[in-house]
């Protein structure tokens, strides 16, 4: 019986071939993972950073809040921010008369960068204002607060005031909506307050300059009373603002 060495011998050279192609597609594979563990790893590192720029461009300022301070302007100093805010298109003098809104004056805000000033209205006999910010970039934001007994209530129309966790006491809503809307907006916030926590608008007299201040020094320490508060400003950012943004008092989780 003749072997075919021929076969034999080109059999083993098959099967050599076979295990190094074998090898060759695991090895391929192997820097596939690689390659991919790699690239995770730069995006996760990448993630980090842009997390932790964010968490230190954000906490300078909140550290500044507890420096900002309003003061009133004179007449001469208010003309021009006035007239800014006027031709916003944002306020109807006819609809500022006829809902009760008065001036009360123009401020500029002390260690509050993005905010070249404030004009405000005051509603007669109650504790409610009407804030208009001019800020540097010329847009003018709009904010109605009325001041209650231990308590306070702003409805705006920016969804950044949401950004930051509030002070107990402190209620916030925020909606896009015109200014007329914006302030049924208020006053249907003003009935749930009343009508759920017992809470009305204040009589007492009261300085609109000592207001924002202590509001804005109450959030400051507020905001950093939370564990690692600087690392979690990217996530209040991300995800606060939309989430919170055009709902009522009674939608909102933090009010029930």
């Amino acid at each position: 019986m003749r072997i075919r060495m021929d076969l034999l011998i080109g059999g083993n050279w098959r099967s050599f071939f076979r295990i190094g192609s074998g090898s060759q597609q695991k090895t391929r594979h192997v820097m596939e993972v690689v390659s991919l563990a790699s690239l995770l790893l730069v995006a996760t590192c990448i993630a980090v950073g842009v997390w932790i720029l964010i968490a230190i461009a954000g906490s300078g300022p909140i550290l500044a809040l507890e420096r900002v301070a309003m003061e009133s302007l004179s007449d001469r100093e208010a003309e021009p921010l006035v007239a800014k805010v006027m031709t916003s298109g944002q306020f109807d003098p006819q609809w500022l008369a006829t809902t009760g809104f008065k001036p009360k004056g123009a401020y500029r805000i002390v260690k509050l960068p993005g905010v070249a000033g404030i004009v405000a209205w005051k509603k007669e006999g109650e504790a409610t204002y009407l804030c208009a910010y001019l800020l540097t970039t010329g847009d003018v934001g709009i904010d109605f607060v009325t001041v209650c007994d231990g308590a306070m209530l702003t409805t705006g129309k920016s969804k950044d005031g949401h950004l930051l966790p509030s002070p107990q006491g402190h209620y916030l809503q925020t909606f896009s909506a015109t200014t007329a809307v914006l302030y049924r907006r208020h006053q249907g916030g003003l009935k749930i307050l009343g009508k759920i926590k017992n809470i009305v608008p204040s009589t007492s007299p009261s300085v609109l300059e000592n207001i924002f201040a202590t509001a804005v020094h109450q959030q400051s320490r507020c905001v950093r009373s939370h564990l690692l508060w600087p690392l979690r400003i990217p996530w209040w950012y991300f995800t606060r603002r939309s989430l919170r943004h055009d709902k009522s008092l009674a939608q909102l989780d933090a009010f029930t």
